[in-house]
């Protein structure tokens, strides 16, 4: 017998180490074969990307004696204008020695060249750089130096033509893979100069902060493929990516500091090789499966029929008692008097509290966990104080460990000898229905008096808060009447009962969504949409009014890898103008007005953790007012509040609305030095 053990035994271990270095050599071929492949691919793009830069550079060197010898602007804006057509290129600059440009229709602006100015005019090099203007997508600009000439009154040393990144990112498209490559141009540091995965909507800012991110790379694998682009420097690493094996071949532009790199998918690249190394796997790991089966099989039958007979009278009786204790909302537990190890639980243990039986039989303190309130004496605790023959009762308050329900527990021990041995017999009855129902009474007559109280109070806020717009209505509507032929008067008083009865519009309007939220009846519209561009909306709408207070908006973000969310942008702007123009109301001119995205990398799958700091320099609040700032109709009495229109029901909205959506929002602020608000959201992601 234990001969037969033995061999077989032996048997499984050599097929294991066989296809274990088998399994290794192919992996091996396979890595050297797909990175000879890639490199060759790439290689090719490179050289793509290499003519067109030294063509356009080339092209423009031959316009400038023709736009020297042109005086006339009208002749060199048709000139430009007709290259135009004939280049395809977006637009046209003339440059100046401090990066100031000029376009042939008189356009003045800055371009930021990263840092190539310097080559450009002193060293009298043609670049190509990555450049950003307002309103308009990212464009690669392509710049030669040029004699000292002057273009109206403006003076230009360099000429500059550009496109826009989706213009010739089909440089970079590789059908050899279908849609399962993704083709980079980056700067040293990792930022994205151009990216063909664009039309795939996952843009892609940093390629260093993305596998930093999202890959398996270590900090000093990541570290070494910087240097080999700062060096310029070709390579080939392997990697994992959200579960995704991938090839990254990267090679050097000849005459830029750029990289070009190419990402594909190790199953497109070694597809053929992977079928083929599957089914040797799956026919070894086949036989290897029956081998063990067998043997287990065969020493499963040995031992069975020893244990069966035994087995089964144990189960009886196991069978007959959970039968009996998952008829009643009790719980029975049995404990070795020295150990507290668990010689018997019930299974509605699990029903009850959430517990498995296999937890507590495991540790019979993971009871003691779901203790809740100040002060609660554990069961080892309670044991320690009772006596061998005692009994004791005590009630105990728990959390179910899965749903988090309260559960209210009468708890009754007793200390035995059972066979010359100390055991604890406890029983945990459930009341908590009884509990509930009593507790049900009480608030129901909680909710009654809250329900009289709140009443005269919305009453008396409404009256209050409609009643002054509506005296001004009336008030200037008598005024207007007596004044009806002098139109200067009647156009101001006209003026002020519109400015009334729209506040007083806003006032129901937040009334409203104010019942809507404690009715229940807002709910969220999730689709797809990107956060940095509904920043930016919120800043386009109160541009307006910052301009008119000389205040300053920034608008930044932060290690934003995910773009794309699923949210309700309707309810979203709604929180985000509410507290966007409270701040610009309460910021004195020459202020400023900060909003920073920023995205957490710590969520679950398919989530997306995000903050929203939204932060002033204006006159602040107290402390006392920041604790109720989220309660209906509350205003804090200062001078300067006081001048300022406003329901009081704009932060209440914004907090509930942030509720329903499963955020927080944080305040902090002192009187005099400012406020800034911190929202936590939590999106879903949509589908890659």
């Amino acid at each position: 017998m234990k001969h037969r053990i033995w061999v077989a035994f032996i048997l499984m271990i050599g097929i294991i180490i066989s296809g274990v270095r088998y399994y290794f050599f192919v992996t091996d071929t396979i890595y050297e074969e797909s990175a000879n492949h890639l490199k060759e691919i790439y290689n090719q793009v490179n050289r793509s990307l290499y003519n067109l830069i030294g063509g356009t550079w080339r092209t423009m060197d031959m316009w400038i004696p023709y736009l020297e010898d042109m005086q006339d602007e009208k002749q060199i804006s048709e000139y430009v204008e007709r290259i135009k057509k004939d280049e395809g290129f977006t637009g046209f600059y003339f440059i100046s020695r401090e990066g100031g440009y000029c376009t042939p229709d008189r356009q003045k602006g800055y371009l930021n060249l990263e840092g190539h100015l310097s080559e450009l005019i002193i060293d009298r090099e043609c670049i190509a750089a990555s450049a950003a203007m307002p309103s308009k997508p990212e464009m690669i600009v392509f710049a030669v130096p040029c004699d000292k000439n002057v273009y109206g009154d403006f003076e230009y040393e360099a000429i500059g033509i550009s496109f826009y990144n989706s213009e010739i990112v089909g440089l970079l498209e590789i059908s050899a893979f279908d849609d399962n490559s993704k083709s980079y141009v980056i700067y040293p540091d990792g930022r994205v100069i151009m990216d063909n995965a664009d039309t795939q909507k996952q843009n892609t800012y940093n390629f260093i902060g993305m596998l930093e991110a999202r890959s398996d790379l270590e900090s000093q694998q990541i570290a070494e493929m910087q240097q080999d682009f700062r060096q310029g420097t070709s390579g080939v690493i392997n990697f994992r990516m959200e579960s995704e094996e991938y090839y990254l071949v990267y090679e050097p532009v000849e005459f830029e500091d750029w990289t070009v790199l190419g990402m594909v998918t190790a199953d497109a690249v070694n597809a053929g090789m992977n079928k083929l190394q599957m089914r040797i796997l799956v026919v070894g790991g086949g036989i290897f499966v029956l081998i063990l089966i067998a043997c287990i099989w065969y020493l499963k039958q040995r031992s069975r029929l020893s244990l069966e007979e035994k087995d089964t009278e144990i189960r009886y009786r196991e069978e007959l008692f959970s039968m009996l204790s998952n008829s009643v909302d009790h719980i029975f537990l049995i404990l070795d008097g020295n150990t507290l190890g668990v010689s018997y639980i019930s299974p509605n243990v699990e029903k009850i509290l959430g517990i498995s039986e296999k937890d507590v039989k495991k540790d019979s303190h993971v009871v003691d966990e779901l203790l809740m309130g100040e002060g609660k004496m554990t069961a080892a605790e309670q044991l320690s104080e009772l006596a061998s023959g005692e009994n004791k009762e005590w009630e105990q308050e728990y959390a179910h460990r899965t749903t988090g329900d309260r559960r209210w527990l009468l708890v009754s021990a007793s200390n035995m000898e059972i066979q010359g041995k100390s055991k604890y017999i406890i029983i945990f009855f459930d009341r908590t229905k009884e509990k509930k129902i009593n507790r049900a009474l009480e608030e129901a007559a909680k909710i009654a008096n809250d329900a009289s109280s709140a009443k005269s109070r919305f009453l008396s806020n409404m009256s209050h808060d409609i009643r002054t717009p509506m005296n001004a209505v009336l008030g200037y509507t008598t005024l207007a009447a007596a004044n009806i032929e002098n139109r200067e008067k009647l156009k101001d008083y006209l003026a002020k009962i519109l400015s009334s009865g729209n506040h007083m519009l806003s006032l129901l309007n937040d009334i409203l969504d104010m019942s809507r939220i404690e009715n229940g009846k807002i709910h969220l519209k999730e689709a797809e949409e990107n956060l940095p561009r509904i920043l930016n909306e919120v800043g386009t709408i109160v541009s307006g009014q910052m301009q008119s207070k000389q205040l300053e908006l920034h608008i930044e973000m932060m290690d934003i890898t995910d773009e794309n969310v699923l949210c309700d942008k309707t309810r979203l702007n709604q929180v985000l103008l509410n507290i966007v123009t409270n701040a610009v109301k309460f910021t004195e001119p020459g202020g400023s007005v900060s909003v920073l995205l920023v995205q957490e990398h710590n969520g679950p799958a398919g989530m997306g953790k995000y903050r929203i700091h939204i932060k002033d320099t204006g006159i602040g609040m107290s402390a006392e007012f920041a604790e109720k700032i989220f309660s209906p109709f509350e205003r804090e009495q200062t001078s300067v509040v006081n001048k300022t229109q406003g329901t009081g029901l704009g932060m209440p909205i914004a907090k509930s609305i942030i509720d329903i959506m499963g955020g927080t929002i944080e305040i902090i602020t002192e009187q005099g030095r400012g406020t800034e608000f911190i929202i936590s959201l939590t999106f879903r992601l949509p589908p890659a």
